[in-house]
């Protein structure tokens, strides 16, 4: 089989692939290996030696493109000396390797030394993860959520919930916006198809999603029903004008996935800008317990006078 084809293949792409969609698929591949190995750490070599098989296709693809497009260009460029073309070529490439050798060293030092503080960095992240008490919760903000500053830094949202559940010692958030569903505007599509990518990514414990997030997520199974705590400890906390519902491909009737909390006190002091809260559980959740006592906290002090 030619080469080529081959390592197309094994990415799972034809052979007229875009380099965006080759790019895309890459960075898929990428996301998914480290997601199973968090899953599954016991499978963590195989995992990690079926990854190096999809670097070693990808790697080949773009080193034949940049061999086409270097023979292309020498093509064109040396093409008018015709029988003198290659000796044409080697003196000019003779020429270029010395006047750009000191600065091909010095950018060899920039990159090893990039790398070492890289390590160093690395190393250093991990060690502070490390120390740092088990996540008890982590959080999704799904739709048109943004913090007050539009940065990603998500200290003050994690402190803010952290003062509501003071038993808690550490949660996890993650801030990913859904743009509007009817939106013909590219750049909405790319962040769409991202979302989309974390979504398959990422597992958090809860979701806190907007009107359009839910609608969106609704039959792609992501949250779990929430009939059994509404048959039991959150039956006397919430109204039928509160219930999300929606209808899974084994659903029969349409069930309630999510709870709209937006009305709570304590939603009132998340540093999020928002329009509507509804939050679900995600089916499987490590700490699926926390979840809940969030859910049902919320909607406690949505009870009080």
């Amino acid at each position: 089989m030619d080469q080529m084809k081959e390592a197309y293949e094994k990415l799972g792409l034809p052979e007229t692939a875009t380099r965006e969609e080759l790019e895309d698929r890459y960075t898929l591949l990428m996301r998914q290996a480290r997601s199973e190995q968090r899953r599954s750490p016991d499978k963590s070599e195989e995992i990690e030696k079926r990854f190096a098989e999809a670097t070693q296709a990808y790697n080949y693809i773009l080193d034949e493109e940049k061999r086409r497009s270097l023979e292309e260009i020498s093509r064109k460029k040396y093409g008018k000396f015709k029988g003198l073309a290659g000796t044409a070529e080697k003196t000019e490439h003779f020429f270029r390797y010395y006047r750009y050798h000191l600065l091909g060293a010095l950018a060899l030092i920039g990159v090893i030394v990039y790398i070492i503080i890289s390590i160093f960095n690395h190393r250093a992240e991990q060690e502070r993860l490390a120390k740092l008490p088990p996540v008890d919760l982590s959080v999704m903000f799904l739709g048109a959520f943004m913090t007050p500053d539009g940065s990603q830094d998500m200290k003050p949202l994690e402190d803010a919930i952290l003062a509501q559940f003071p038993e808690w010692k550490r949660v996890s958030i993650n801030v990913t916006y859904v743009p509007p569903l009817d939106s013909n505007n590219p750049n909405d599509a790319a962040l769409l198809q991202k979302a989309l990518l974390i979504l398959t990514t990422e597992r958090p414990d809860l979701y806190i999603m907007d009107e359009t997030a839910f609608n969106w997520t609704g039959n792609q199974g992501i949250v779990r029903s929430l009939e059994p705590e509404l048959e039991g400890e959150l039956k006397s906390l919430v109204s039928p004008d509160m219930l999300r519902k929606t209808k899974l491909g084994g659903d029969t009737v349409e069930k309630t996935y999510a709870v709209d909390i937006m009305k709570s006190p304590l939603s009132e002091e998340l540093p999020i800008a928002k329009k509507e809260m509804m939050a679900g559980i995600r089916g499987e959740a490590e700490n699926e317990a926390n979840a809940l006592a969030f859910i049902k906290r919320y909607l406690e002090e949505a009870k009080k006078p």
